[in-house]
């Protein structure tokens, strides 16, 4: 099951959805700064996960407007969705990452070039924590999984810059 899938069956199992709320709900919760989704994908997703039976949809026609497709998740749905949730919450996982490519043959550059583009990187990292120590500050629900969600990058980038500072140091 892939990332979107499971994102959308999420947010259809806490209340039954159409196309563009599921799309709302993707931004105000800011799940793009996680995954790279985009609106076209939501629908194939959700045709998807209907002809698998994790949903299913109905029609309701609106006046003056296009009709709209309602979805629900289904008990297959529920199912698959809590053995996802359980193997994603349980297993530590790497992301693929050009970061680590670009260092695998950082030899292919000169030493001074590679310096710059390390010290790029931590200055980029530097410039997202502290966007993201502004948005914590402004942050007031009391919901610790959403916290918890929004301190995850800033701790994450606060062990990668120590650790780039670190290779920065060994390569002088």
């Amino acid at each position: 099951m892939t990332l979107l899938e499971m994102t959308i069956l999420g947010i259809v199992s806490e209340e039954s959805n159409h196309a563009y709320n599921i799309e709302k709900k993707i931004k105000g919760r800011k799940i793009r700064e996680r995954l790279n989704i985009g609106f076209s994908t939501i629908y194939a997703a959700l045709k998807k996960l209907e002809k698998l039976a994790y949903l299913e949809s109905s029609f309701a026609p609106q006046e003056s407007l296009p009709g709209r497709r309602t979805y629900s998740i289904t008990e297959k749905g529920k199912v698959v969705l809590t053995d996802e949730l359980k193997k994603a919450l349980s297993q530590p996982q790497r992301e693929q990452s050009t970061f680590e490519t670009g260092l695998e043959f950082g030899s292919f550059l000169s030493s001074e070039t590679l310096k710059e583009s390390l010290s790029l990187y931590e200055s980029e990292l530097s410039r997202l924590m502290q966007i993201k120590v502004r948005e914590i500050t402004d942050f007031h629900d009391l919901n610790p999984i959403k916290r918890a969600l929004l301190l995850r990058p800033l701790t994450l980038w606060q062990a990668e810059r120590k650790w780039i500072r670190e290779l920065m140091g060994l390569l002088k």
